[in-house]
């Protein structure tokens, strides 16, 4: 096309229904790169589009259709040149347009907006949340100060800004627990995460990129409940990238945007930075609406004075934007203090609140400064986040409120005001959001804090970022996600001869436990246990010998929900149990164990303190096996057990066989007997085997049997006791991992305690049998009560 864009002939302007056209006519503010926007007819309706710059000529373009068949844009082939006037002339019934006619000027832009440092806040001593299954994941702590039940069970949706480490939206659970973080790029960050509906669905989305003089440059992202983007948004007409303070999506499929404009005016050295409205065609990306602050508000109502100090003159700083029920919008400007209802199809201004503009009789109460997060609420009342500090402070302290806005009579009434306690005061950002029931969520901008307050005004529910980070708006939401991606875990040896797992999974919400699997290979896994899910990450101690683990994730009812890739725990030796007994003469046995594929050559020392109070001799203990390290105590030692207080003193353990390390504690406890023992003997099988053959039992009749499964799969296994024909402990089945060494805990029947109570030299002889379906081992054992 030469000098228009036909697509079909058009009736004449006056025949035709209003159509709204952006740039506005008789505005100054749009950029070279702009489109021309026509709403109110179908593309195929709008016809010949004649479009001349005063300087640049004619311009050539094609129409290209919004998605919702109610416009379309004129894109033209080349830009405009700043400075200049464009003549648009079609056959349409333009909005405060002449016989189709209209003109809009053309802005000088000034400069660009680069990307500023972020700076990180100190971590402190426990500021930054590690996980073991996920290293890659460095998300702000979280502090609970307060928390109720009857808060609003929603999650918490979070975007922490100065790090400590990483910064990105981040999802809590009600009780502040992590559910999903997404770590962005160095420097960047994420502001107004939260849930909105797109095409009937419950979507994730948020503003991503950098900022630079409380402006930010990036676009809007999109995600699925699968943690999937699904779209972005871009801020369009030559607008350097869309700005850090609104992400507004509507149920048509439109987003609402703010963009910043630095240009030249009036003959400042410095940007003048325009407040932008744009309302963004998902689909298409095609603009639909656009608002320039320069064109309709002017500088003398801002409290930013053009003397101020800065690298930019920031009049405006638009940080909201709000739908009425008209369809006409609510926006905030923060630095002329003031809320203002603009008109969807002209731009116009239709009333002021706030600023030396004001339209409304303020009541007690109602005047703010530098507020954010303007929204009108169903019943017609207007919350917002009224900082009161820019600088200067003008409020004693920050608040969120609820306004009543009455236009037949322009006035405007505090119903309702929300203060933190102690007082807390935010130079910057900070949102107000009503619950489901009537609580108030409130983010605090600047300050690490967010809180919920039921409608009598009570504080339930108050938490911070534990170190001094922030986000610029906190929601509450209920959300159900299940990733795409599996879960995550890893594994690392104890000391004791279990396994410890660490399973999570970013951003799944229906996890109630997990079922641990484990075996010698991928191939070979069967389950061990399932535990409760506690937090982003369970730790969860595997009784298995076994050096690969995989995870499942089970929802409520027990169903398998994703299976994790295979983990590897490694090698290690270890000393199961936490306690050691010491006879009287001061010699005990450690209960070893070697999960590894060779024999283990282990010795061991004890100390106390600093004090080594005995060393063992090398003891061998058969790879993938158990045995008894047997030690003595020095005189030393035994002087320091026999004055412990409670006769139990702790010790450390350490040792090695070849690169294997032991470092562990215990607790040494004394026993006593005299006289000969009691004959002992065993029968064991292939996988299951007694490991020693005297045991030890509390005053309070409770005792374990030290044994060993040495099958690829766990033994669940069943404790009998007896003395002659008589029970005296059995057991349910009870876990013993594949390859471990640990205890069987029995408790004994009264009869049982009687007896011990009663045995010669405190030594009962008792038959013993354990069993794991067709294996068994049994063996005349004997049992010692200590105290």
């Amino acid at each position: 096309m030469a000098a228009s864009a036909l697509l079909a002939a058009a009736p004449a302007a006056l025949a035709q229904p209003a159509v709204a056209v952006f740039p506005t006519p008789n505005t100054n503010s749009a950029l070279p790169q702009t489109q021309i926007t026509f709403r109110g007819i179908p593309a195929s309706q709008i016809g010949h589009v004649t479009v001349v710059g005063s300087s640049s000529g004619a311009h050539s373009g094609t129409i290209e259709a919004d998605s919702d068949g109610q416009g379309g844009s004129f894109i033209p082939s080349t830009p405009f040149t700043a400075g200049e006037t464009v003549t648009v002339t079609t056959g349409l019934n333009v909005i405060n347009g002449t016989n189709g006619s209209f003109h809009f000027g053309i802005a000088v832009p000034f400069g660009s907006i680069n990307p500023m440092s972020l700076p990180l806040v100190p971590a402190g001593s426990n500021g930054v949340q590690h996980f073991h299954s996920r290293p890659d994941l460095e998300p702000a702590s979280i502090t609970i100060n307060r928390r109720s039940s009857s808060a609003y069970s929603g999650d918490i949706f979070l975007t922490p800004q100065y790090g400590p480490v990483q910064n990105g939206p981040m999802l809590l659970d009600p009780s502040g627990n992590l559910i999903w973080f997404q770590p962005l790029p160095a420097n960047q960050l994420a502001t107004d995460f939260r849930v909105q509906q797109l095409d009937g669905q419950p979507v994730l989305t948020w503003w991503q990129g950098y900022t630079n003089n409380g402006s930010g440059r990036g676009e809007g992202v999109i995600y699925n409940s699968s943690y999937q983007q699904i779209a972005t948004v871009q801020a369009a007409n030559g607008l350097q990238g869309m700005d850090l303070h609104e992400f507004l999506v509507t149920p048509q499929g439109d987003a609402y945007v703010v963009g910043v404009s630095p240009i030249h005016w009036n003959g400042m050295k410095r940007p003048l930075m325009d407040a932008v409205v744009q309302e963004i065609d998902i689909k298409t990306g095609l603009v639909l609406f656009e608002w320039h602050a320069i064109d309709h508000i002017p500088i003398s109502a801002s409290f930013f004075k053009t003397g101020a100090p800065g690298a930019v003159f920031d009049p405006y700083h638009l940080n909201s934007i709000a739908l009425d029920t008209d369809g006409n919008l609510i926006v905030s400007l923060r630095n002329t203090w003031a809320v203002y209802k603009i008109d969807h199809q002209t731009g116009a201004v239709i009333w002021t609140l706030g600023s030396n503009q004001n339209n409304f009789k303020m009541g007690a109460g109602t005047q703010t400064a530098f507020q954010h997060d303007v929204v009108l609420q169903p019943n017609g009342m207007l919350t917002m986040f009224d900082d009161g500090a820019g600088p200067p402070r003008v409020h004693t302290q920050s608040r969120a409120i609820e306004e009543s806005l009455n236009e037949s009579n322009n006035t405007v009434t505090l119903v309702r005001q929300f203060e933190h306690s102690p007082g807390l005061s935010a130079n910057f950002e900070g949102g107000a959001q009503v619950l489901p029931g009537g609580d108030l969520f409130v983010g605090w901008g600047q300050q690490p804090y967010f809180s919920e307050f039921n409608p009598s005004g009570q504080l339930i529910f108050d938490a911070r970022f534990t170190s001094n980070t922030s986000s610029y708006r906190a929601y509450k939401f209920a959300w159900s996600g299940q990733p795409t991606t599996p879960p995550a875990v890893a594994a690392a040896p104890n000391n004791d001869g279990t396994t410890q797992v660490w399973p999570s999974w970013n951003g799944a919400t229906a996890v109630s436990s997990w079922r641990v699997l484990a075996g010698s290979s991928s191939s070979s896994l069967a389950p061990l246990l399932t535990a409760s899910k506690g937090g982003f990450e369970t730790a969860i101690s595997a009784p298995t010998g076994m050096g690969v683990f995989e995870v499942q994730a089970l929802d409520s009812k027990g169903n398998v929900l994703s299976t994790s890739p295979a983990a590897t725990a490694g090698p290690h030796i270890g000393i199961a149990g936490r306690t050691a007994f010491v006879s009287g003469g001061g010699t005990g046995g450690l209960p070893a164990v070697c999960d590894n594929g060779f024999t283990c050559h282990i010795a061991v020392t004890i100390t106390a303190g600093r004090t080594v109070i005995a060393r063992t001799g090398t003891e061998h203990i058969p790879g993938n096996g158990g045995g008894v390290i047997f030690f003595s105590l020095t005189g030393a030692g035994r002087s320091m057990l026999a004055h412990a207080r409670g006769h139990r003193l702790l010790v450390r353990l350490t040792g090695n066989s070849g690169k294997l390390t032991l470092n562990r504690l215990i607790t040494l406890v004394p026993f006593s007997t005299s006289g000969a023992a009691p004959a002992r003997s065993d029968s064991q099988s292939p996988s299951l085997q007694l490991v020693g053959l005297t045991d030890f039992v509390s005053s309070g009749g409770v005792g374990g049997i030290l044994a060993e499964c040495l099958a690829t799969t766990p033994c669940h296994t069943r404790t009998t006791v007896s003395v002659g024909n008589t029970v005296i402990a059995t057991t349910g089945s009870e876990l013993l991992g594949a390859r471990d060494v640990g205890y069987l805990i029995f408790s004994l029947t009264s009869a049982g305690k009687s007896m011990l109570e009663h045995a010669r030299g405190n030594q009962l002889g008792a038959q013993v049998k354990i069993s794991d379906g067709a294996a068994s081992a049994s063996g005349a054992i004997s049992l010692v009560q200590f105290r």
